[in-house]
């Protein structure tokens, strides 16, 4: 690290950690109402959604994304700090001078616990969005577009005949009173069916509306910290493979080299550990309004229909997507602009590094 590139590089490595991490912590304290808001609408959405939760199998996806996520970071620590040492020592530094360097960076490294950590709380919570979102779309396909709830089968639909007379007899008065107890009889189970079919679908209105007001909440009160772990991934990226470039035009040292792909690909997992689960819940909130679509299609009940036309233009203007505090979309489109980003970051730091040496 000699040349003022490879200072620079380092030193923009070091700092935007912290910032990732500072900010974390800001949106953590500063956004403790709207994690209260959105774990009280996330509660009232899974009663609803009960018979499609699995709690055992949602806790169990946490804690294995958080312990294998904390366990590879741990690792990787250890095999950069072998790595260090060793090559100090091939430099023939003395012993002291390379413990004081490795106690100077522990406190530095420990940062990626923390760092690492609020990628693990944002990407749950995204996943869980999505899962819900997932959810709430069997649901609607189960009650309404499954085989049994057919609506254009001839089988489901009520005959009615037309009544051109009544005969009434003055003798038998109750008759007429029979029969007309015995039509509102049979007719009422298929209205109440479809009355309780109609509130499903206002309460999958509502929750669809709710799951997408966390999203804003998400993006609004945490957009701060996903725009600095955002750029955190895109300069780890470029500094990791400038450094490892450098070495592989240089000295070659294979240990090195190795341990500078790791890291490669320990931060592109990073920034899809934001990516991915962001997507994942907007391709799930679109899908919605197909499912929609398809069930106005096939209901013919006037009061189903009015509220499914109502979900529908309620989905036409709802925004599911994740934004970095509006300065961009956090999607896989993303990953495209980090690649050129990236090859375009380096083609300038190494024209940088050949003309300073």
């Amino acid at each position: 690290m000699k040349s003022a590139t490879s200072k620079v590089v380092t030193a923009s490595d070091v700092s935007v950690v912290v910032l990732a991490i500072v900010t974390g912590v800001y949106c953590g304290m500063f956004g403790l109402r709207a994690t209260q808001e959105l774990n009280t609408r996330l509660d009232k959405i899974d009663s609803t959604l009960s018979p499609y939760n699995n709690v055992k199998k949602d806790r169990w996806r946490a804690y294995a994304m958080a312990t294998v996520s904390l366990i590879v970071i741990g690792i990787l620590l250890g095999l950069d700090v072998g790595t260090w040492v060793r090559m100090a020592q091939e430099m023939n530094i003395s012993d002291e001078d390379t413990e004081l360097n490795v106690q100077w960076y522990i406190p530095f490294y420990s940062l990626y616990f923390i760092l690492t950590g609020l990628h693990i709380n944002f990407a749950n919570t995204a996943y869980g969005l999505a899962r819900r979102y997932k959810r709430l779309n069997q649901m609607l396909r189960t009650s309404y577009l499954s085989a049994e709830q057919t609506y254009g089968n001839a089988t489901n639909l009520v005959r009615v005949s037309a009544v051109k007379s009544i005969s009434f007899k003055p003798m038998m008065p109750m008759a007429l009173h029979a029969s007309l107890t015995k039509l509102n009889t049979e007719t009422l189970p298929n209205e109440s069916a479809t009355k309780n079919k109609s509130l499903l679908i206002r309460a999958m209105a509502d929750n669809h509306e709710s799951l997408g007001k966390c999203v804003r909440l998400l993006s609004r009160f945490y957009g701060i910290a996903v725009l600095f772990i955002l750029v955190s991934c895109l300069l780890h990226l470029v500094a990791t493979a400038y450094f490892l470039f450098l070495e592989m035009l240089n000295k070659r040292d294979n240990g090195y080299v190795w341990v500078q792909m790791l890291w490669i690909i320990f931060h592109f997992l990073r920034l899809l550990m934001v990516v991915e689960p962001c997507h994942l819940a907007a391709r799930e909130a679109r899908k919605t309004i197909q499912i929609v679509c398809e069930i106005e299609r096939k209901v013919f009940e006037p009061i189903l229909v009015e509220e499914t036309k109502k979900f529908w233009q309620q989905l036409l203007v709802d925004d599911a997507e994740f934004s970095a505090s509006g300065l961009c979309r956090v999607n896989r489109t993303i990953l495209t602009s980090f690649a050129s980003a990236i090859a375009t970051y380096l083609v300038i730091l190494i024209q940088f590094q050949k003309t300073n040496g």
